[in-house]
């Protein structure tokens, strides 16, 4: 039986924070979804493996994004893939800029949770309702009872208040 211990459950807490993080930087570096999975199980194994070496209350983000790096470059390297136009050096600046793509879409995933919670309940069930696969607004409208013109005047209220209360999360930064 694996005894679990604080090295443990720091990486299993951090790990699970990121995880989502990691896999979308990586997708955002790997074309193929097949071959942005495989990276991302190398690249789990190695956090795991050199887990040892992360300096605990340091960035957890950082140091994996720096490994994720490694892990595309040794991709492209089995791929064959360093004959392409792109140097490493580009690459390098591409996942520089992926990386704060994808801090800015969490911020923006965060605010917008915050947001949508301000949202009345009739304002959600629209929202809700408007975005599940094939619904119109005239569907919208018929399960709901109400006219199509009163579901768009709903959802225009719901989106500009989204949109402005998400500017100011993102402006202030409290929703962290």
């Amino acid at each position: 039986m694996a005894v679990v211990t604080d090295r443990t459950t720091e990486f299993i807490m951090l790990f699970s924070r990121h995880s989502q993080r990691i896999y979308r930087f990586i997708r955002s570096l790997v074309d193929n979804r097949t071959d942005a999975e495989e990276v991302y199980q190398n690249t789990c194994t190695v956090l795991w493996s050199k887990f040892e070496l992360f300096e605990t209350g340091s960035n957890f983000w950082a140091w994996s994004c720096q490994i994720v790096r490694y892990e595309v470059l040794n991709y492209r390297r089995r791929q064959n893939l360093e004959r392409n136009i792109f140097s490493n050096e580009f690459f390098n600046r591409v996942a520089e800029r992926a990386m704060v793509t994808v801090d800015e879409l969490d911020r923006q995933q965060a605010a917008l949770s915050v947001c949508y919670e301000l949202l009345s309940a009739r304002q959600k069930e629209v929202l809700e309702k408007t975005y599940e696969p094939e619904a119109s607004t005239k569907s919208v409208a018929q399960s709901l009872n109400r006219s199509p013109n009163a579901i768009y005047k709903t959802l225009r209220r719901a989106h500009d208040l989204l949109f402005s209360c998400i500017q100011k999360q993102l402006q202030s930064g409290d929703f962290f």
